[in-house]
């Protein structure tokens, strides 16, 4: 069971389901699935960006740099256009290395993510929040909990009831640095 489906969550999930034969139910207490992902971009969903050399990739960031260099050598930018790509969603390149689904339309990606979960066998749950760990563990033996963040209190108290540790938030609105002549 996975509570709140980031971008990537939808993705992982789906995997999971089909590679491994897991149950999996996906939890959103919306109405729609991947709502940020939706105006994310001004609507058209920047994907990724067309940086596909790890190490090069990692110095955009302001922190992280050293945690962040084998996750994107495992799964980096290249494997995200293959990914979108191999489900038919074709993906272009602007100026400034920032890569947009042709269709310049987020609701593109939305489906493609949806059906790739749908099509692995993932129990899609719209309209239903979680308010407590017994909920999580009713039909499932594993739970991925991925809020994407503690905006609410609700979140914050079900991951440490799950026995996590809430680490205080950096305030940051965009980490991602892109050399710009101007």
């Amino acid at each position: 069971i996975v509570v709140a489906p980031p971008f990537t969550a939808i993705h992982a999930v789906a995997e999971a389901a089909r590679d491994r034969g897991a149950k999996v139910t996906v939890v959103e207490k919306s109405r729609e699935f991947l709502g940020k992902v939706k105006i994310s971009g001004g609507g058209r969903c920047n994907v990724t960006h067309a940086c596909f050399d790890p190490r090069e990739f990692v110095t955009r960031f302001p922190r992280g740099e050293r945690e962040l260099i084998g996750p994107f050598q495992r799964f980096g930018a290249r494997d995200t256009v293959e990914w979108f790509e191999a489900r038919g969603v074709k993906l272009k390149t602007e100026s400034d290395g920032r890569m947009f689904p042709v269709t310049d339309s987020s609701q593109t990606i939305i489906d493609c993510l949806v059906n790739a979960a749908k099509h692995a066998g993932v129990k899609l749950v719209t309209n239903h929040g979680v308010a407590s760990a017994s909920q999580l563990f009713a039909d499932h033996d594993r739970v991925l909990l991925a809020t994407g963040g503690c905006r609410t209190e609700a979140a914050g108290k079900l991951a440490v009831s799950l026995g996590h540790t809430i680490e205080p938030p950096v305030p940051s609105l965009f980490s991602f640095h892109i050399e710009a002549s101007w």
